[in-house]
């Protein structure tokens, strides 16, 4: 049996528990969406197992809060206040954070807190078509964890959205403007230029998905950074059906350019996915030996494992190559606010994750997780290896296209344990230990330390 809910038209969180629940209902057979690779989803229209006891926990807190520690120990509390009519919603989501970490917001008020808005739109959304303005944490990809090209764990960002979708096909267009940067006009070794530009920059995002079956998806995407001094954007960028590489190819128009192909398959209790980012490929060889720039992700989901009832198991592997992300001009390189726009971790890295969680009761859970991860020394803002514009013959790229340097690595494990009381409270408590191995890509350093996290999400009005 299933139960069409179509009351609400808001979007669920992307880093939040009623996507892990999703997820799981999907992988046990329920097919509760056609396109299960764009995040967040929208409660409308939403297919629920009306048998499943899983369901009954997805419900949207007014009031979560988070309290972490780790190195230090950061609070965020994030009241939710949301009105919806029709097939329209407006949301509104501040974030109020008590204590210090890299993350945004930073710009302390008083020396007590710091305030930002975390989510705030309005939402239109008919039976084949979506207009969003505001800002959301988008991801697109198949990874319920972390998407290469899009993750959404980056600072939020103000969009422009729409889609259009048939009951197998979906376009998604997202554009935003992010952050200025007052840098080079070009940037690499042995550069003389002294003059500097305040660019302006922009993101887009056109996706296309089909889904000829409701346990079969495949998606395809073109992701862009680009702008410029006194930049101005075109009726081209708007487009949702052409990629900006002939854009950039015939007009002699810059861009960082970014494609992903990405499919995603549901059987009995299982699902398999695959994802894979081109930064750039080389389809000959160059003269500067440039390598290709990847990023790759694989993952798989089991439900009952092993005939183990109430259980469920996720298990995935990532790994970005080492100038992936990454550009000679800086106002191109894949990042928003100091926050990589797509993996978290950035480029020159590899990691492999599983998380198992244990159903003791509908309203009680229990979950452990395991991650290792390989982190070279490159990042985002790596200095770019060789003069661009034009290239100097005799120069040429690293041998080392992946895990540069002195490689750190990082493992990690935690237990926790979730509790719901039917829909107006949700506490989640996690205990973990990381131990880091050349720390700071410094050789035979290391470090230890213990991480915890209190979630608590009150009230759904």
């Amino acid at each position: 049996m299933i139960l069409v809910l179509c009351l609400w038209t808001i979007f669920i969180p992307i880093d939040s528990w009623q996507n892990e629940i999703l997820e799981e209902i999907q992988v046990r057979g329920y097919p509760i969406t056609c396109f299960p690779s764009v995040r967040p989803y929208d409660l409308h229209g939403l297919d629920y197992p009306a048998e499943d006891m899983l369901w009954t926990n997805i419900w949207l807190p007014n009031l979560p809060a988070q309290l972490e520690f780790d190195t230090v120990a950061v609070l965020r509390i994030k009241p939710a206040l949301f009105y919806q009519w029709s097939a329209g919603t407006v949301f509104l989501q501040p974030v109020i954070k008590f204590g210090e970490d890299s993350l945004h917001p930073s710009k302390k008020f008083e020396d007590l807190f710091s305030a930002d808005y975390e989510r705030a739109y309005v939402n239109y959304t008919a039976d084949i078509f979506t207009l969003f303005i505001g800002r959301e944490r988008f991801s697109i990809g198949p990874s319920p964890r972390y998407n290469l090209l899009l993750s959404g764990y980056s600072t939020p960002m103000d969009w422009l959205h729409y889609s259009l979708q048939s009951p197998k096909l979906k376009f998604s267009f997202y554009i935003t403007r992010l952050d200025d940067l007052y840098a080079k006009t070009l940037e690499y070794s042995g550069d003389t230029i002294s003059e500097y530009i305040n660019a302006k920059r922009y993101l887009t995002i056109k996706r296309f998905d089909y889904s000829p079956c409701d346990w079969l998806n495949f998606g395809l995407a073109e992701g862009a950074v680009f702008g410029g001094e006194e930049f101005s954007l075109e009726i081209y960028h708007f487009n949702p059906l052409v990629f900006l590489q002939a854009y950039q190819f015939n007009y002699d128009k810059d861009m960082n350019l970014f494609l992903g192909v990405d499919g995603r398959i549901f059987l009995n209790n299982l699902s398999f996915y695959v994802s894979l980012l081109f930064d750039d490929f080389q389809l000959e060889k160059d003269p500067n030996d440039e390598p290709n720039h990847w990023g790759i992700n694989i993952g798989a989901e089991f439900a009952d494992p092993l005939r183990l009832k109430n259980i469920f198991w996720m298990v995935e592997y990532t790994a970005v190559s080492r100038y992936t992300y990454c550009h000679f001009t800086p106002y191109q390189r894949f990042k928003y606010l100091n926050t990589p726009i797509g993996s978290p971790f950035g480029p020159d890295y590899d990691e492999i994750y599983t998380k198992f969680i244990y159903h003791m009761s509908p309203r009680l859970d229990v979950y452990a997780q395991i991650s290792h991860q390989r982190k070279g020394e490159s990042n985002i803002d790596s200095e770019w290896p060789i003069p661009e514009n034009p290239r100097v013959s005799g120069t040429s790229f690293p041998p080392d296209n992946f895990l540069s340097g002195i490689v750190q690595r990082s493992s990690d494990l935690g237990i926790g344990i979730r509790l719901f009381y039917y829909s107006w409270f949700m506490c989640d408590g996690f205990v973990g230990y990381s131990s880091i191995e050349n720390f700071g890509h410094r050789e035979a350093e290391s470090e230890r330390f213990f991480i915890a996290r209190l979630q608590i999400a009150l009230f759904n009005l």
